[in-house]
């Protein structure tokens, strides 16, 4: 199994570059460090953007640059299957794709050929991932400015939702505390990687000495974090935030948030999950602004 959190100097293609999502974000990761060193759009060969060189397939794309640890892809969401099955099928282990409302047919799909090839999946429907100390800038995650939310640091934030990733680490930040691994791993009803797959590999991660969740109400990603902080397979020091209270005093028939927001009995409730936190030890935070106090004790 290929690893989640890459290496510096780590390189990349970009499938779906050239459209309005990547062509923004493209200068962006390239500002960061990000070695973005070609790009793939079918019928676009042959362009060049931001000095990347654009190719039909992402096999000529690999025979032109070689091989590549990664591949970013913009591409629209009915196209996210083939885009995987692409990159997969050229030898690719890591892909990140950002694209919204994939299918849930094509999710499962997807799911199983990256098993069947030992490659991992950040998303679908992630905003990216950040890690300033490796200049790895993934996605769109604060494409806007990323200086003003993220500094070098020793804490892992992990969310559903990008501009919660960016809204935590700047919590961080104005508290004096900075970000090893910024990661917004989507909000999909079937995710590629999930808050627990994470914190499993940050645990042999150096740099990071703990670090925290912003979850909410639905799927059971908070409740996966108790059971292997429980059972000591994640040793470092976690710290919680769940949101969405409010949204339990809607009418039911009104939809809210991600598409894995969905709950079932009492598993999935926002006090539900701080109980079972609670129960495994984690640190949770009643408020939003609580939650560098928190880390502060928890590396001391």
């Amino acid at each position: 199994m290929a690893k989640r959190l890459l290496d510096k100097g780590a390189r990349f293609i970009g499938q779906g570059i050239t459209g309005f999502e990547g062509s923004r974000s493209l200068p962006k990761m390239l500002e960061f460090g990000t070695q973005i060193v070609a790009g793939v759009t079918p019928g676009k060969g042959g362009q060049v953007l931001e000095g990347v060189p654009i190719f039909n397939t992402v096999k000529e794309a690999l025979a032109q640059v070689g091989q590549v640890d990664g591949s970013i892809q913009f591409a629209p969401p009915l196209r996210v299957l083939g885009a995987v099955q692409e990159a997969l099928e050229a030898g690719i282990k890591w892909i990140l794709t950002g694209a919204e409302k994939v299918p849930t047919k094509d999710e499962a799909i997807i799911n199983s050929l990256v098993k069947q090839h030992e490659a991992v999946l950040i998303g679908p429907n992630t905003a990216g991932m950040i890690n300033v100390a490796k200049e790895l800038k993934l996605g769109f995650l604060a494409v806007a400015d990323t200086n003003k939310a993220f500094t070098e640091g020793e804490i892992a934030v992990l969310s559903k939702s990008g501009s919660m990733t960016a809204e935590t680490s700047l919590h961080l930040k104005n508290n004096g505390l900075g970000v090893s691994w910024a990661v917004c791993v989507g909000g999909d009803i079937i995710p590629g990687t999930t808050f627990g797959d994470l914190l499993l590999e940050l645990e042999a991660d150096p740099q990071t000495k703990a670090s925290v969740i912003f979850g909410e109400l639905g799927g059971t990603y908070e409740e996966q974090v108790a059971e292997l902080v429980k059972s000591g397979k994640i040793s470092k020091p976690v710290v919680a935030f769940i949101a969405g209270d409010f949204t339990l005093q809607l009418p039911k028939q009104v939809q809210f948030g991600h598409a894995g927001a969905i709950i079932e009995g009492e598993r999935g409730k926002p006090d539900h999950k701080r109980q079972v936190l609670r129960d495994a030890g984690v640190k949770v935070a009643e408020n939003f602004d609580d939650i560098a106090d928190l880390v502060a004790q928890a590396i001391k």
